[in-house]
């Protein structure tokens, strides 16, 4: 009589998983391309998320949001963010204004006309010294957490 291995269904995909994994290495054309395409997802949301909130005031924020795939050896990813703005963490984090900082923030609102009465305490985007979060990065991961694990299902099946 003659015997046949039981292979478990698992370990069927686990191993075509692996097999399809090694064909995407780093520098690959498939996986660039879907680094890329999570990445404009991204970039594509935070901007309306920055245009949704009112942040703008000069546009350095909302066009310093780029997408960069990057290599470094064996690694490949996606950096995604607003690059080139020092302030853009305040807005996304939140925190304490610098005095330089205050102090070019005022005098170029006040340049461009922008700088209104003054906002009572405990009101707008200042409050105690500190710099309210207006996060626009992180909602747009959010937005398609869904999108982007398709993306990725893509890739390994």
């Amino acid at each position: 009589m003659a015997s046949f291995p039981i292979v478990k269904l698992g370990d069927i995909l686990e191993a075509r998983i692996l097999k399809r994994m090694r064909s995407l290495r780093a520098g690959s054309p498939e996986l660039k391309e879907a680094l890329l395409r999570i990445g404009l997802l991204i970039e594509t949301e935070a901007k309306q998320n920055i245009r949704r909130k009112g942040i703008i005031d000069t546009g350095r924020l909302l066009n310093s949001i780029r997408t960069e795939y990057f290599e470094q050896g064996n690694r490949v990813g996606i950096r995604v963010g607003s690059f080139g703005v020092p302030y853009a963490a305040q807005h996304e984090f939140g925190g304490p204004f610098t005095d330089p900082q205050r102090k070019a923030m005022f005098a170029a609102m006040r340049d461009r006309g922008k700088l209104g009465p003054v906002r009572q305490p405990g009101k707008g985007i200042i409050v105690g010294g500190r710099f309210t979060a207006r996060p626009y990065l992180k909602p747009a991961v959010e937005a398609h957490r869904g999108r982007i694990v398709s993306i990725i299902r893509g890739l390994v099946s």
